[in-house]
């Protein structure tokens, strides 16, 4: 293989004072001291050891340069295609944020979120579970916020009136709307003219009162039996004879006939039992009707005995002369109603003081109990209606088992989320869906699966830029975010800087081999070929120096392929050649300079300039003894 540098051509450099250097800058590169114009190419390649990206040692060997070229174009297309699939996913993304939420999705605030806030995902977990917010559009939202936050207040009220009507009956709160309506029942039990004494709210009392009454009853009954028979032959006060039983023996036992007649003592008798009948006088059939007049006096007697017997017991429900059966059933009644509505109560001395003192008889209710009784009532039948309606239906039994004040808290732990889902509707409402559109109210469901598609169009965008720096080291000028046109990566630029010419043609070898379906196009063997050069495509990873320095080394490499292409063939020299020339190994500074020096005595002698040639004599281009010209692999 021919050596340009070895070859020269061109101009002869015989008489030139550098050659000495010259010499020495070779054989420290591993190169063939060069002649005539070459000598500026080995100063060119020299200067290259200086560069900031430098081609790796592996690529300074035959073939090397091209096997790194086309790991670079395969290595490249395969970090171009992972660019355009993100750019691709983040423009379908943000159409469908844009079909989804309208021309202002951007402006939707990143906190909005498609997920339920806590609070309403806690109305789950409500007994009953709560209502769902799912289908409601904002007009309804706002419809429903309205309904519960009146409802909470009202149930809130009632369950306050409800604890202070338990609370003056000596009750505990009520824990159920049955219980609730069985306090206003109770507290109306304060109001009728014939309610039960104290003492007979005591429990063990109560039997004794019911015994007591089914005596009265029964001798009550007695009584209108025997009247009955005997009214129609007996005045009233026939009862209240005292002697009427020894009247009766005597008559019934006595001589009746002409023999009675005769008898003063019959007379008298006779007379004493007429003055009581209804005819006034005495007729035969009267002994006959004795029996009747002696059954009538026995029952009002018992009657008389038994309300005595019960007086205490029966207070003013027995009078000194016959307890009236009607005023002592009612006030049972009241005492029955007492014992069933509040047992638990009633068996308790204290809590039996505490109600006995609003409803017994005789006492005068607070006169709070009043009102409190109304407003419990009005809100228990308002709560009742509600728990009939449609929107409460499938969930009323439940709520109808629990305190007003727990169904209030129920009803107001839908207040914030639905607050928070009005916002959420009014943000995506604001987006817009154009002004041309027709008016959409979208239900929270649909502006959640919005948000979700917003999501999405974000992370997918915030995933392109997140690897901005990387693609704008894959790309240099071509790079432009989303605006990025696939098919102009790689096109010649009017103003291009240095090297970029060159990384473009790069890019678009890379970009073509990429549009390919038969990808990915790199291996593992490609990538360790280009070591910290190679752009890597893995999110995950560091990205390499770039396209332009990947160019750059790459450019250096074939440079010296094609200036020393024996040197690369020599082990020794070639060694030579990457301890000076390849990527990580130290910058040769002194050889820089020389070469430096060297390139401006040639231009100085092609120019015929002998001041250069006279500093070039006096030792600016002298063969220095440092390591670099003895080529023992030290730099400065």
């Amino acid at each position: 293989m021919t050596n340009p540098i070895a070859s020269g051509g061109g101009e002869d450099l015989k008489g030139f004072e550098a050659i000495p250097a010259l010499d020495a800058v070779a054989r420290a590169f591993g190169l063939t001291a060069p002649r005539g114009a070459a000598a500026e190419e080995l100063c060119a390649l020299v200067a290259a050891a200086g560069a900031d990206h430098r081609p790796l040692d592996r690529w300074l060997a035959p073939g090397g340069p091209e096997a790194a070229e086309d790991a670079a174009v395969r290595v490249t297309a395969d970090a171009l295609r992972a660019f355009l699939a993100r750019r691709a996913e983040a423009l379908a993304a943000r159409e469908r944020a844009a079909a989804a939420a309208g021309p202002r999705w951007t402006a939707l605030p990143p906190a909005l979120t498609g997920k339920p806030p806590a609070d309403e995902r806690a109305l789950a977990a409500l007994r009953p579970e709560g209502l769902g917010l799912a289908p409601l559009t904002r007009a309804r939202a706002a419809d429903l916020a309205q309904w519960l936050s009146g409802l909470a207040a009202r149930l809130e009220k009632a369950d306050a009136h409800a604890s202070a009507l338990a609370a003056l009956l000596g009750r505990d709160a009520p824990r159920t709307v049955r219980e609730a309506e069985e306090l206003v029942s109770l507290a109306g039990l304060g109001t009728g003219p014939h309610r039960a004494p104290e003492h007979w709210l005591d429990p063990e009392a109560l039997p004794r009162v019911r015994a007591a009454r089914a005596e009265l009853a029964d001798a009550t009954r007695r009584l209108a039996e025997t009247e009955a028979a005997a009214t129609a032959t007996f005045r009233p006060e026939i009862v209240t004879l005292p002697e009427l039983s020894d009247v009766a023996r005597r008559l019934t036992e006595g001589a009746r006939g002409l023999g009675g007649a005769l008898s003063s003592a019959v007379r008298a008798d006779r007379k004493i039992i007429s003055a009581f009948t209804t005819a006034g006088t005495w007729r035969r059939d009267l002994y006959d009707k004795l029996p009747l007049a002696l059954a009538w006096s026995a029952a009002h007697d018992r009657l008389r005995s038994l309300v005595r017997v019960h007086g205490a017991l029966l207070g003013r429900y027995a009078t000194p002369v016959l307890a009236d059966p009607t005023v002592l059933d009612a006030a049972l009644g009241h005492a029955e109603a007492l014992h069933r509505l509040a047992p638990d109560t009633l068996a308790d001395p204290r809590r039996r003081g505490l109600l006995a003192g609003q409803l017994a008889d005789g006492r005068t209710p607070a006169p709070e109990l009043t009102g409190h009784v109304a407003a419990v009532r009005d809100a228990l039948a308002d709560w009742r209606a509600v728990l009939r309606g449609p929107r409460l239906a499938d969930r009323a039994e439940e709520l109808a088992g629990q305190p007003l004040g727990r169904a209030a808290r129920w009803a107001g732990a839908h207040l914030a989320p639905l607050a928070a889902a009005m916002e959420l509707l009014d943000a995506v409402a604001a987006a817009g869906r154009g002004d041309d559109d027709p008016p959409h109210a979208p239900t929270l469901e649909e502006a959640r699966t919005v948000l979700d598609a917003v999501r999405e169009a974000r992370l997918a965008t915030e995933a392109l830029h997140a690897r901005a720096g990387a693609d704008r080291l894959l790309l240099g000028p071509w790079y432009q975010g989303l605006d990025t046109e696939p098919s102009g990566i790689g096109a010649p630029l009017p103003d291009a800087a240095p090297g970029q010419a060159a990384a473009g043609e790069l890019l678009a070898r890379a970009r073509d081999l990429a549009a390919r379906a038969d990808g990915p196009h790199a291996e593992d063997r490609h990538r360790e070929l280009l070591g910290r050069y190679a752009p890597d495509a893995d999110p995950g990873t560091a990205p390499g120096p770039g396209t332009l320095a990947l160019r750059q080394a790459l450019d250096i490499a074939r440079t010296a392929e094609r200036l020393a292409p024996d040197a690369l063939a020599d082990p020794e020299r070639r060694a030579r050649l990457a301890g000076r020339l390849a990527d990580g190994r130290p910058v040769p500074r002194d050889a820089l300079r020389q070469a430096e020096e060297i390139r401006a005595a040639l231009s100085d002698r092609r120019r015929g300039a002998p001041g250069r040639r006279r500093r070039t004599r006096t030792g600016g281009a002298r063969p220095r003894t440092t390591g670099d010209a003895r080529g023992d692999g030290r730099s400065g």
